[in-house]
């Protein structure tokens, strides 16, 4: 998914499309369920727009930078992967400036010290990006799971749906942020739907 912090669904709709255009792909509204390969979802209120990719494209870093660039805006490259962990980026007109991952050496055992702080996600950066956030309202999210001291079942704040180490706590985090997650519990779309094909793999960070 792709968060777009100051832009409006129709703002990012036409970078989106401009995108496309740039990669030689396809990007049309049309009438999509959550089962089709290439349905892509945007849905927003205001000046907080979320992207759904379809569930074949893999390149969601790529186009968040991209579309940070395109709209000169804060925008968070968000990722659940295989519902073990949640992490993001998060670029600023282009530029990628705070990142994190609760298992930082998920992928690679022998990460250095400077890996594992990069990954470690700032919330000051992330409430500079946010207009009215205080970072208070989501450094509780920004924590290493495998810390010894870390308690795997509470919430890190009391209203949260999701626990702590549950991947869908990026759920709660979006919403901290004004993101909808535009998918309902009963699999509903809430949100326009488009056609979307485009190869840009190895682009990007």
């Amino acid at each position: 998914m792709s968060g777009v912090i100051g832009k409006d669904v129709a703002a990012v709709e036409a970078a989106l499309s401009a995108f496309a255009d740039e990669k030689e792909g396809d990007f049309a509204e049309a009438t999509r369920t959550i089962v089709d390969e290439d349905c892509l979802v945007l849905a927003g209120d205001g000046d907080r727009t979320s992207v759904l990719y379809p569930s074949d494209f893999f390149d969601w870093d790529a186009a968040s930078q991209y579309l940070s660039r395109k709209l000169a805006a804060p925008v968070f490259s968000f990722h659940i992967h295989d519902e073990d962990l949640w992490m993001y980026l998060l670029f600023r007109k282009g530029q990628p400036i705070d990142a994190f991952n609760p298992i930082p050496d998920y992928w690679d055992d022998n990460l250095s010290e400077e890996e594992i702080k990069y990954w470690a996600g700032d919330p000051q950066q992330v409430a500079q990006a946010v207009p009215g956030l205080a970072s208070g309202e989501i450094e509780q999210y920004l924590i290493r799971w495998e810390d010894p001291d870390y308690d795997e079942v509470r919430r890190a704040y009391a209203d949260d749906e999701f626990g702590s180490a549950d991947c869908w706590q990026l759920l709660d985090f979006m919403k901290k942020l004004g993101f909808e997650y535009p998918i309902t519990v009963e699999g509903r779309i809430e949100g326009k739907t488009f056609r979307f094909a485009c190869e840009t793999k190895g682009e990007g960070v």
